[in-house]
């Protein structure tokens, strides 16, 4: 209506300046006829292009992304059809850029969700997008440089290949920065359109873990390989018919402590097979330290007497703590008999036990060779050894700290260690809780 309007305007302008100059006459007609006509042709103009102009803003206006833009007056006649092509061509851009921009929050809310490293790739290795949990991973990334950010020197080595094959390729890449040992799962994805998707899944633990196993195996091959072995020669001896009473009797003897050394290793597996395995409820009584600790010490004592090394319990004897008697006499064992075989000829193990901040420490203390700084961190790994041959001629298994630690761990406690080389060690366990006056229950020990 707007545009009919304008033309009744014109039509009216038009015929009124020829009524004028009609009435004027004279000799200045020919000049209002002249104005007229130039009007008019002005009118006509600004009649005919101002809907191909605001046509052309609205375009513009969308061009810039304002998809609210539309022709609000359609003019009758040839514009008409494409006034209303234009504004139906601007509803369903409008609509395309809503479903647009719902799929991209979609898209980044599962990206979010997943809790993964994820990188959306275009066909030259540009970044165009990455999920939230890749700057969790990587604090230091940057789109511009992908590799050296991320710390994993095979990753621009994967992509690559991924998008000159344009086949999914997978690697496991650990970290080169140093103090860091992160090992990721890359798998890297080629798309339709030329890019890639990189997915890189954090696999640290089960990395670790593979590798305790490895190791779990190779040690536990390795420890049961040399008794055996030793078994195998000292019944090939005992079979000599050449051998005196006194040799055979030796021989014997020795074929016994390999015997020994082979139960006390599936013994300790065993053990802490059954720690690491405990998920339920661990059942608490009221133990007495003191008793405990005595009762320890005569089942070591003719290992103690052996090694020429006395043991001493500083416990008062109404000490008490709720806890485990499993497992606190596992740790307590294990930790005494370390105790005993690493120390000196007329040296000393000493078991204290004291309240700390809601927690009660039991200590015990040698006098034997201490243990290195540099070792203190992995003395509680399975068949962890500050000396291997060393230790295997005194008979060690080298599971007894790693049952210590899980046993503390069940507890809901934990152990520490203070050492030094040749000055002996200080291990100690911490746990939670205390009750010292309760009494204890009917047949524990007094």
């Amino acid at each position: 209506m707007r545009y009919l309007n304008r033309f009744l305007v014109l039509f009216t302008g038009i015929g009124l300046i020829f009524l004028l100059t009609n009435a004027l006459g004279g000799a200045w007609e020919w000049l209002w006829r002249l104005a007229a006509v130039a009007g008019g042709a002005a009118l006509a103009t600004a009649w005919a292009v101002r809907p191909w102009r605001e046509m052309k803003e609205a375009a513009q206006r969308i061009q810039k992304g304002d998809f609210a833009a539309r022709l609000d007056d359609v003019t009758p006649g040839d514009l008409r059809e494409p006034s209303m092509a234009f504004n139906a061509m601007a509803e369903r851009l409008a609509e395309f850029r809503n479903l647009s921009e719902e799929r991209e929050a979609r898209f980044r809310a599962v990206l979010a969700a997943g809790g993964r490293a994820i990188f959306l790739m275009d066909r030259e290795g540009n970044i165009l997008l990455v999920s939230p949990a890749t700057r969790d991973f990587f604090p230091k990334f940057r789109d511009d440089a992908m590799a050296a950010s991320t710390g994993l020197p095979g990753l621009s080595q994967l992509v690559e290949e991924t998008l000159s094959s344009h086949e999914t390729r997978t690697a496991t890449l650990q970290e080169s920065e140093a103090g860091r040992a992160r090992v990721f799962n890359a798998r890297c994805v080629p798309l339709e359109d030329g890019g890639a998707v990189v997915i890189l899944d954090e696999i640290t633990s089960q990395a670790r873990l593979d590798r305790v196993k490895a190791d779990l195996v190779a040690n536990v091959s390795h420890e049961l390989r040399t008794p055996l072995s030793a078994m195998s020669s000292l019944l090939e001896t005992l079979e000599s018919r050449d051998l005196t009473e006194e040799q055979r009797a030796g021989f014997e003897e020795r074929l016994r402590r390999q015997q020994a050394r082979m139960e006390a290793l599936v013994e300790d597996l065993l053990s802490l097979s059954r720690l690491e395995g405990q998920k339920a409820h661990v059942p608490e009584e009221l133990v007495p330290l003191d008793a405990a600790a005595r009762e320890i010490f005569a089942l070591l004592e003719p290992a103690a007497a052996e090694a020429d090394v006395s043991l001493k319990s500083e416990v008062a004897p109404d000490f008490v703590v709720r806890t485990s008697r499993e497992l606190i006499e596992a740790a307590l064992k294990n930790l005494v008999d370390n105790a005993i075989r690493y120390n000196h000829s007329g040296g000393e193990v000493r078991v204290r036990a004291r309240e700390g901040d809601g927690e009660v420490v039991i200590e015990v203390e040698d006098t034997g060779e201490g243990i290195p700084a540099a070792h203190l961190e992995r003395i509680f790994e399975r068949f962890y050894r500050v000396a291997p041959h060393r230790s295997r001629e005194k008979g060690g298994t080298g599971l007894g700290l790693a049952i210590v630690k899980h046993a503390a761990s069940q507890m809901g406690g934990r152990v520490t260690v203070e050492s030094e080389a040749g000055r002996g060690s200080v291990f100690s366990l911490h746990i939670p809780g205390r009750a010292k006056d309760e009494p204890a229950r009917p047949g524990s020990v007094q």
